[in-house]
Protein backbone atom coordinates (compact mmCIF):
# COMPACT_ATOMS: atom_id res chain seq x y z
CA UNK A 1 0.00 0.00 0.00
CA UNK A 2 2.60 2.38 0.84
CA UNK A 3 4.30 1.90 -2.12
CA UNK A 4 1.50 2.38 -4.12
CA UNK A 5 1.49 5.61 -2.66
CA UNK A 6 4.51 6.44 -3.41
CA UNK A 7 4.03 5.75 -6.93
CA UNK A 8 1.07 7.74 -6.83
CA UNK A 9 3.12 10.98 -5.29
CA UNK A 10 6.08 10.66 -7.90
CA UNK A 11 3.10 10.43 -10.46
CA UNK A 12 1.83 13.27 -9.67
CA UNK A 13 5.20 15.54 -8.84
CA UNK A 14 6.55 14.99 -12.19
CA UNK A 15 2.78 15.75 -13.94
CA UNK A 16 3.01 18.56 -11.91
CA UNK A 17 6.29 20.01 -12.72
CA UNK A 18 6.52 19.65 -16.95
CA UNK A 19 4.40 22.47 -17.93
CA UNK A 20 7.06 24.63 -15.38
CA UNK A 21 9.95 22.33 -17.60
CA UNK A 22 8.45 23.09 -20.55
CA UNK A 23 7.68 26.87 -20.12
CA UNK A 24 11.24 26.85 -18.95
CA UNK A 25 12.65 25.64 -22.20
CA UNK A 26 10.93 27.91 -24.28
CA UNK A 27 13.15 30.45 -26.66
CA UNK A 28 11.82 34.08 -27.71
CA UNK A 29 12.98 36.73 -29.85
CA UNK A 30 11.12 40.25 -28.73
CA UNK A 31 13.04 42.33 -31.61
CA UNK A 32 13.47 43.30 -34.32
CA UNK A 33 9.74 42.27 -35.21
CA UNK A 34 8.48 40.20 -37.84
CA UNK A 35 8.92 42.70 -41.54
CA UNK A 36 10.80 45.21 -39.38
CA UNK A 37 12.90 47.31 -41.66
CA UNK A 38 16.52 47.09 -40.28
CA UNK A 39 19.57 48.97 -40.82
CA UNK A 40 23.16 49.04 -39.45
CA UNK A 41 24.14 47.26 -36.55
CA UNK A 42 20.57 45.55 -34.95
CA UNK A 43 20.47 44.03 -31.40
CA UNK A 44 18.42 40.60 -31.74
CA UNK A 45 16.53 40.30 -28.20
CA UNK A 46 14.88 37.85 -25.96
CA UNK A 47 15.09 34.59 -24.42
CA UNK A 48 16.94 31.11 -23.52
CA UNK A 49 15.77 28.81 -21.54
CA UNK A 50 17.65 28.52 -17.89
CA UNK A 51 16.73 25.07 -16.96
CA UNK A 52 19.13 22.41 -18.33
CA UNK A 53 20.95 25.02 -20.47
CA UNK A 54 24.10 24.41 -22.70
CA UNK A 55 24.40 26.80 -25.32
CA UNK A 56 22.89 28.92 -28.05
CA UNK A 57 23.10 30.07 -31.82
CA UNK A 58 21.50 33.50 -33.38
CA UNK A 59 21.44 32.85 -37.45
CA UNK A 60 20.51 34.33 -40.25
CA UNK A 61 18.92 33.46 -43.89
CA UNK A 62 17.67 34.35 -47.11
CA UNK A 63 13.40 34.57 -46.61
CA UNK A 64 13.11 32.70 -49.65
CA UNK A 65 16.16 29.96 -49.77
CA UNK A 66 14.96 26.84 -50.13
CA UNK A 67 18.15 25.11 -49.08
CA UNK A 68 17.77 25.41 -45.59
CA UNK A 69 21.07 27.01 -45.61
CA UNK A 70 21.38 29.41 -42.18
CA UNK A 71 24.73 31.63 -41.61
CA UNK A 72 26.06 32.16 -37.81
CA UNK A 73 25.74 35.35 -36.05
CA UNK A 74 26.56 34.42 -32.50
CA UNK A 75 26.92 32.14 -30.33
CA UNK A 76 26.56 31.79 -26.59
CA UNK A 77 26.97 29.91 -23.52
CA UNK A 78 25.21 31.56 -20.80
CA UNK A 79 21.09 31.98 -20.01
CA UNK A 80 19.80 34.97 -21.49
CA UNK A 81 16.57 36.43 -20.01
CA UNK A 82 14.96 39.28 -22.05
CA UNK A 83 18.05 40.75 -23.09
CA UNK A 84 20.60 40.41 -26.03
CA UNK A 85 20.98 37.49 -27.40
CA UNK A 86 23.51 39.07 -30.36
CA UNK A 87 24.41 41.83 -32.73
CA UNK A 88 23.64 41.84 -36.33
CA UNK A 89 25.85 43.73 -38.63
CA UNK A 90 23.39 44.09 -41.56
CA UNK A 91 25.70 47.05 -43.26
CA UNK A 92 28.02 43.11 -44.18
CA UNK A 93 25.47 42.09 -46.76
CA UNK A 94 23.54 43.23 -49.23
CA UNK A 95 20.13 44.89 -49.04
CA UNK A 96 16.73 42.31 -48.81
CA UNK A 97 14.51 40.76 -47.24
CA UNK A 98 16.13 37.74 -44.30
CA UNK A 99 15.07 35.84 -41.33
CA UNK A 100 16.75 35.29 -37.80
CA UNK A 101 16.36 32.34 -35.80
CA UNK A 102 17.89 31.41 -32.19
CA UNK A 103 18.21 27.39 -31.27
CA UNK A 104 19.32 26.38 -27.67
CA UNK A 105 20.92 23.46 -27.25
CA UNK A 106 19.80 21.46 -23.80
CA UNK A 107 22.20 18.99 -22.05
CA UNK A 108 19.13 16.34 -22.15
CA UNK A 109 16.73 16.48 -25.09
CA UNK A 110 16.07 18.24 -28.81
CA UNK A 111 16.79 21.39 -29.29
CA UNK A 112 14.56 24.29 -29.11
CA UNK A 113 14.25 26.77 -31.45
CA UNK A 114 12.19 30.32 -32.40
CA UNK A 115 12.40 32.15 -35.83
CA UNK A 116 11.58 35.51 -36.88
CA UNK A 117 10.67 35.86 -40.65
CA UNK A 118 10.28 38.81 -42.99
CA UNK A 119 12.92 40.90 -41.86
CA UNK A 120 13.94 44.04 -44.76
CA UNK A 121 17.32 44.89 -44.54
CA UNK A 122 17.52 48.83 -45.97
CA UNK A 123 21.21 50.10 -45.59
CA UNK A 124 21.50 50.68 -49.64
CA UNK A 125 17.93 51.71 -50.38
CA UNK A 126 14.99 53.78 -49.56
CA UNK A 127 12.99 52.31 -46.59
CA UNK A 128 9.54 51.84 -48.05
CA UNK A 129 7.44 52.04 -44.91
CA UNK A 130 8.25 52.20 -41.20
CA UNK A 131 4.70 49.80 -40.90
CA UNK A 132 5.72 45.84 -40.91
CA UNK A 133 4.30 43.91 -43.48
CA UNK A 134 1.44 41.78 -42.90
CA UNK A 135 2.56 38.11 -42.40
CA UNK A 136 0.75 34.66 -42.68
CA UNK A 137 0.37 33.01 -39.74
CA UNK A 138 3.93 30.88 -40.93
CA UNK A 139 5.91 34.24 -40.48
CA UNK A 140 5.62 34.79 -44.64
CA UNK A 141 5.20 38.12 -45.55
CA UNK A 142 1.88 38.99 -47.37
CA UNK A 143 2.36 40.35 -51.37
CA UNK A 144 -0.14 41.63 -53.28
CA UNK A 145 -1.08 40.12 -56.29
CA UNK A 146 -1.07 42.58 -59.22
CA UNK A 147 -4.47 42.31 -61.30
CA UNK A 148 -4.58 40.36 -64.77
CA UNK A 149 -3.69 42.46 -68.16
CA UNK A 150 -7.60 42.08 -69.12
CA UNK A 151 -9.04 42.92 -66.27
CA UNK A 152 -12.46 45.00 -66.37
CA UNK A 153 -13.81 47.21 -63.61
CA UNK A 154 -17.51 45.82 -61.88
CA UNK A 155 -19.60 48.87 -63.00
CA UNK A 156 -17.64 49.56 -66.63
CA UNK A 157 -15.60 52.30 -67.72
CA UNK A 158 -16.47 55.79 -66.79
CA UNK A 159 -17.92 58.39 -69.52
CA UNK A 160 -15.55 61.32 -70.26
CA UNK A 161 -17.55 64.38 -69.25
CA UNK A 162 -19.07 66.90 -71.98
CA UNK A 163 -17.24 70.10 -72.88
CA UNK A 164 -18.33 72.96 -70.90
CA UNK A 165 -20.93 75.18 -73.43
CA UNK A 166 -19.92 78.09 -71.81
CA UNK A 167 -16.23 78.09 -72.47
CA UNK A 168 -14.88 80.31 -75.54
CA UNK A 169 -12.57 78.74 -78.07
CA UNK A 170 -10.37 80.31 -80.06
CA UNK A 171 -12.46 79.44 -83.06
CA UNK A 172 -15.71 80.92 -81.61
CA UNK A 173 -13.18 84.15 -81.61
CA UNK A 174 -12.16 84.17 -84.80
CA UNK A 175 -15.78 83.52 -86.02
CA UNK A 176 -17.60 86.27 -84.03
CA UNK A 177 -14.82 88.92 -85.34
CA UNK A 178 -15.00 88.06 -88.94
CA UNK A 179 -19.06 88.14 -88.86
CA UNK A 180 -18.63 91.17 -86.66
CA UNK A 181 -16.44 92.99 -89.93
CA UNK A 182 -18.94 91.71 -92.52
CA UNK A 183 -21.77 93.28 -90.38
CA UNK A 184 -19.64 96.74 -90.09
CA UNK A 185 -19.14 96.45 -93.79
CA UNK A 186 -22.60 95.95 -94.42
CA UNK A 187 -23.79 99.25 -92.81
CA UNK A 188 -21.02 100.97 -94.19
CA UNK A 189 -22.30 99.86 -97.72
CA UNK A 190 -26.05 100.89 -97.13
CA UNK A 191 -25.09 104.13 -94.91
CA UNK A 192 -22.96 104.97 -98.91
CA UNK A 193 -26.48 104.12 -100.92
CA UNK A 194 -28.68 106.00 -98.85
CA UNK A 195 -26.62 109.28 -98.69
CA UNK A 196 -25.77 108.63 -102.80
CA UNK A 197 -29.60 108.52 -103.43
CA UNK A 198 -30.55 111.49 -101.45
CA UNK A 199 -27.76 113.40 -102.94
CA UNK A 200 -29.53 112.43 -106.51
CA UNK A 201 -32.94 113.32 -105.16
CA UNK A 202 -32.32 116.86 -103.94
CA UNK A 203 -30.45 117.84 -107.74
CA UNK A 204 -33.20 115.93 -109.12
Amino acid sequence: MNRFLILITVLISVLLNRPFAQAAQTVTIDSPKPGEALQGKVAIIGSVPSEGFESYEVSFSYQRDTTNTWFLIEQGKDPVSANTLATWDTTTISDGTYRIRVVAYLKEGRPVQTMVAGLRVRNYTAVETPTPAPMTADGTPIVATPLPADYKPLFGTPTPLSGNPAQLTKQDMTDSLMYGGLAALGLFVILGLYLGARSLFRRG
